[in-house]
């Protein structure tokens, strides 16, 4: 149970895909074979595409799977590399959670100021609330990543 738990990013990201594919195959065929077109399935679309990129990036930071540009810890010596590493890793999870941060301010400025997109009537709500959710998660994981002893230097 734990497992999927520990995956659950992956597991909505995978089926919004899903959603997203069988969606936009269907606009594709209503508006080339029948004609026909929905504004509010463009919308829908964009939404889920931006919940799939900003949920692909907590499942990289998971899978330790973002770049790393190691070519400057080569030239530390080998038994102080860690402290480079590890002030880089500071500095993104600093990131992280900034934007964790500023993502929820914008997500309750929604709640403040009804925002609401043109076709589908949703609240922007939703659609900024993946902000602060994969900034936030990503900085978990980096933190948990220190924890369980897996960092190590993998790099571009």
């Amino acid at each position: 149970m734990l497992r999927h738990l520990n995956r659950a990013e992956e597991y909505l990201a995978v089926g919004l895909t899903v959603v997203l594919g069988i969606l936009l195959t269907a606009q594709i065929v209503l508006r080339f074979v029948f004609e026909l077109g929905f504004s509010w399935t463009e919308e829908i679309a964009r939404v889920m595409f931006i919940w799939v990129i900003f949920l692909g990036a907590a499942v990289g930071m998971r899978r330790h799977l973002h770049f790393r540009v190691t070519a400057g810890l080569k030239l530390f010596p080998q038994n102080i590399r860690w402290v480079a590493e590890l002030a880089g890793d500071g500095v993104l999870l600093f990131f992280c959670l900034a934007l964790a941060w500023h993502g929820y301010e914008l997500v309750m400025s929604t709640v403040e100021v009804e925002f609401r997109l043109r076709a589908t009537g949703i609240s922007m709500f939703w659609p900024y609330l993946i902000m602060p959710l994969s900034f936030g998660l990503q900085a978990v994981r980096l933190v948990m990543r220190h924890i369980d002893g897996s960092q190590g230097s993998q790099g571009v």
